[in-house]
């Protein structure tokens, strides 16, 4: 069987804005996804929020510790930057296996393929919406001052929403077509923890330290960006540039690509 030529910009915008639509449908998927995840548990995803306090008392202690930090000021450091982190993250591997994931319902169910991108979007925020309780708390703990800064929150968060659902619109059919990309992602994503500014403290580095360790990586402009207003600070103009500059790359790569292969995807899974 040959494969489906390639697709059009038109049909892929229109797959695109009618998944956007039928939010019933992709968050229904979710909503039966997460409670088959936690059967038969009394904490349900509340689990992975516990993990995550656990997590991140022993990294602040540790490393506040290790780096000679003031923890007062550490651990909402370290704690935004991790639940963070695990936000983004989790939105790449999602939609890395968006489409692998639900090859039989692909198959088997017409309709627009977006759906299980946005379900995977959809499950990481969820689980994000638990976890802000930790940040929360941990700000009213620690006192942390909030000032005009904090009118940027909604935008950051936009650009994060903004830029998972679109990695996942590029990367899933990738991912698809080539199974050895999923295992590629999979151990990038691991190693990135140790190259975002998560447990050490950006400020801390020399301009060169800073440009060799996280200026090529994408994930630090888009924590910097959502961390520093919470933090009761204006994130720096280096920042800011690289999430504009990251989110209209990303848009237009996800619909770029998912446009160009949206009617072979059916063949590859």
């Amino acid at each position: 069987m040959g494969e489906a030529p390639s697709g059009s910009l038109s049909r892929g915008v229109a797959d695109i804005v009618t998944g956007l639509r039928r939010y019933q449908v992709w968050g229904t998927l979710t909503w039966h996804g997460i409670r088959s995840s936690y059967r038969r548990t009394y904490l349900g995803p509340w689990w992975i929020t516990l993990q995550t306090v656990v997590f991140v008392a022993g990294l602040s202690l540790l490393f506040g510790i290790l780096l000679d930090q003031d923890i007062k000021t550490f651990v909402p450091y370290v704690a935004i930057g991790y639940i963070v982190f695990t936000w983004m993250t989790g939105m790449v591997q999602g939609g890395a296996d968006a489409i692998v994931k639900n090859a039989s319902s692909i198959t088997s169910t017409p309709g627009p393929m977006s759906t299980y991108v946005l379900s995977g979007f959809a499950s990481n925020t969820i689980q994000f919406a638990h976890d802000a309780i930790v940040i929360v708390a941990v700000l009213v703990v620690f006192q942390v001052g909030i000032g005009w800064s904090i009118v940027l929150v909604p935008l950051a968060l936009a650009a994060i929403c903004i830029n998972g659902i679109a990695v996942g619109l590029w990367l899933g059919p990738v991912v698809a077509r080539y199974r050895d990309v999923g295992q590629i992602v999979t151990s990038i994503v691991r190693v990135m923890f140790f190259f975002t500014p998560i447990f050490w403290v950006a400020t801390d580095l020399t301009t060169g330290q800073r440009a060799a360790i996280a200026g090529w990586n994408p994930l630090a402009y888009l924590l910097e960006f959502m961390r520093a207003p919470l933090l009761g600070e204006w994130p720096g103009h280096v920042a800011v540039i690289g999430t504009a500059v990251l989110t209209v790359v990303n848009v237009a790569v996800g619909v770029w690509h998912f446009s160009r292969v949206h009617d072979r995807i059916a063949y590859w899974v």
